[in-house]
């Protein structure tokens, strides 16, 4: 047995240098590292590991992996049967970081036993492995990274097991976006801060607490060639011995071919690699004490990016809260339209006609919008616009029989001719309007001075209009057209009062902001006096206006913001986070107004123009169901400001300014 132990001692004596000859032994054999592509940078790789052999190297890396990814090395130390091994693999996960597995293999197979005597009893193997539990997360902008660790070391017959060892990693990535400076990156490690021991036969070996500080700089030398350089350097300090330097070079054209080279200690190494999609091969060839060695790495990667997968499910969600919102206020909106047919059926049982039209014209509005069922709202609609109609209809005869009673009495009698044929046209049957209709047709007939009845009438239209009561001069010219139509006096009175009644309506028309409406009324203006010099003017200032408006505008205000930073970042997200809670909450008032917050840092995140836009819409929609017009008419302007092409937005808008000006007109109110 023993010349078995000289024979396996003087087999991976070889082994165990390669890893050890700085340190007397005490480094585990495995130490030198792993991957081809880290060990021809001379492991000067601590920022750049690929996440299958940052197990080892820098387990932070682990929380930059994007797919899981498997990785494995193979080389046989100095032409020998000894056989060095890794294999690793990757396991990012969408929120809880990334999880990693790695194994080395230092081994050698086939060794002949044989006893005391020298009689060959078979053959047995000599192996050592360790093993690499690793995690990895991004905090705050620092990747932070742990590793456990225990080896298991097997002759023939006898083995023995380590005591677990712990490392532990911090490292950032400063992302420039530069055209030359694309990023740079640092990283501090810590091996073995739990350190393992392992007892062989008589005697026991502790593996040393280990620092390194490493850090790189990634240049893009020509974005239009898609090739990149990295260089990096690292220094690692090993309990009791002096610090150990390397440096390395990477070129990578096209992320296909890669071109390698370090220097570690003095000595050299090189490598290649060629990447195609998913798969990789790397090479290294290391000079090392007892010679070169040749190692071979294969890397491969799986599924879809942790990043898309995160963009995926943002994107789920986002669609799901969009139903979920468009649901909701949906079922708000029919409420309210409920709401608002229910207050029009009681108007009519409480015989206000006027404010049960309203209601249901509000409603019928809404349905209409929200593409719903107006049968109902149709019917009742009619029945209440024919009973005010019929209601309306009274109301005009009685006062046009009134005012022509009154005319009679002071002897207007073509004032009294006027009404009574008024009242007609609403009862053609009336007794009482025919009656005082044949009254003042008589007068007129015996009157003595026709020619003074003219005049009186003609200086009465003048100061009408004077005044500005141009309908009741435009009344009483044709009640005087009607009496004597062939006067071209009474003909020129009536063509101006026509003139200033239309020219009137144009002028409120631009007041209010409707300026198709008073070019309009402008045309037939100039109809009756085609050189009217203020009705012109007018004209060119309109169109001066719409030649404005047509100006393309901004679907959104155009304002320089300054780049977020990471911290803001944060805020953005956290803000619209709280916004979609609140609103899920039933809290829409709030949620707007962290959406608003959202816009105004970043107005292109996520779906926060859509909320927003959907948020004011409802919310003037609410407003105008409960009369406050005015209100509805601000809210929907902001929603008008995110979007100006909004056309249902626009015509929500457009109605309620008609509705806002009909009754301040019936009130008399001035905007």
């Amino acid at each position: 047995m023993k010349h078995l132990l000289l024979h396996l001692a003087c087999i991976l004596l070889p082994a165990f240098a390669f890893a050890s000859s700085d340190d007397g032994g005490t480094e585990s054999p495995f130490a030198f590292g792993t991957g081809a592509r880290e060990l021809s940078l001379a492991g000067a790789c601590l920022t750049t590991a690929d996440v299958s052999s940052a197990l080892f190297w820098n387990p932070a890396r682990l929380a930059r992996a994007e797919r899981l990814t498997l990785g494995g090395l193979h080389s046989r130390l100095y032409e020998s049967d000894v056989a060095y091994q890794y294999l690793g693999m990757a396991i990012p996960t969408i929120d809880w970081g990334c999880f990693g597995i790695g194994v080395f293999r230092l081994g050698v197979d086939g060794i002949e036993k044989r006893d005391i005597n020298n009689f060959l009893l078979g053959e047995t193997q000599d192996t050592r492995l360790a093993f690499y539990l690793g995690y990895g997360r991004t905090l705050s902008n620092i990747d932070f990274g742990a590793t456990a660790t225990m080896e298991h070391h097997s002759i023939d017959d006898y083995s023995v097991t380590s005591s677990p060892g712990f490392n532990i990693a911090a490292g950032r990535t400063w992302d420039f976006g530069l055209s030359l400076l694309e990023e740079i990156s640092a990283v501090v490690t810590f091996r073995n801060v739990i350190q393992p021991n392992m007892r062989l036969v008589e005697s026991e070996t502790t593996q040393p607490l280990t620092f390194s500080l490493g850090g790189s700089v990634k240049m893009t030398p020509s974005r239009d060639w898609n090739h990149t350089a990295v260089l990096s350097v690292a220094m690692t300090k090993v309990e009791d011995i002096d610090p150990r330097f390397s440096a390395g070079i990477e070129y990578s054209a096209r992320d296909l071919l890669h071109m390698r080279g370090g220097v570690r200690q003095g000595r050299l190494s090189f490598g290649a690699g060629i990447s195609y999609r998913n798969f990789g091969f790397d090479y290294a060839l290391v000079d090392r004490d007892m010679g070169s060695l040749h190692m071979f790495s294969l890397t491969s990667t799986f599924g879809t990016p942790v990043t898309e997968k995160r963009q995926q499910r943002a994107l789920r969600r986002e669609q799901e809260f969009n139903r979920t919102m468009s649901s909701r206020l949906e079922e708000r909106n029919r409420q309210m339209l409920t709401e608002l047919t229910n207050l029009g059926k009681a108007a009519v049982e409480a015989g206000d006609l006027l404010k049960a039209r309203d209601n249901m014209d509000r409603a019928l509005f809404l349905a209409r919008n929200l593409a719903a069922d107006t049968t109902e709202i149709l019917a009742l609609t009619g029945q209440i616009q024919e009973r005010l109609e019929e209601s309306l209809k009274k109301q005009r005869y009685r006062q046009y029989v009134d005012s022509a009673q009154v005319k009679l009495d002071v002897e207007d009698f073509i004032g009294a001719r006027y009404f009574a044929s008024q009242a007609l046209a609403e009862f053609d049957n009336s007794p009482e309007a025919a009656k005082i209709l044949n009254k003042a047709n008589t007068a007129l007939q015996n009157l003595a001075s026709h020619k003074e009845m003219v005049d009186s009438r003609l200086w009465q239209i003048d100061s009408l209009l004077s005044y500005g009561d141009f309908d009741q001069a435009l009344t009483l010219a044709k009640t005087l057209a009607q009496f004597a139509g062939d006067d071209d006096r009474i003909k020129q009175a009536l063509k101006k009062a026509e003139f200033e009644q239309i020219r009137n309506t144009a002028s409120r028309a631009y007041t209010n902001g409707d300026l198709q409406g008073a070019l309009t009324s402008l045309d037939s203006a100039l109809v009756l006096f085609p050189g009217h010099n203020a009705c012109l003017d007018l004209r060119k200032q309109i169109n001066r206006d719409l030649a404005k408006m047509s100006i393309p505008m901004p679907e959104t205000p155009q304002t320089s913001r300054p780049p977020l930073t990471a911290e803001m970042k944060k805020e953005v997200e956290a803000t619209y986070l709280t916004a979609q809670r609140l609103f899920k909450a039933g809290d829409l008032n709030q949620a707007i107004l962290y959406w608003e917050k959202v816009e105004q840092l970043a107005g292109d995140y996520q779906s926060v123009r859509k909320y927003l836009i959907n948020g004011y819409k409802f919310m003037g929609v609410e407003l105008y169901s409960q009369n406050k017009l005015k209100e509805a008419v601000v809210i929907w302007q902001k929603a008008a400001r995110l979007n100006v092409n909004n056309d249902e937005i626009i015509e929500y808008i457009k109605r309620t300014k008609n509705e806002i000006r009909r009754l301040e007109e019936l009130s008399y109110e001035q905007q």
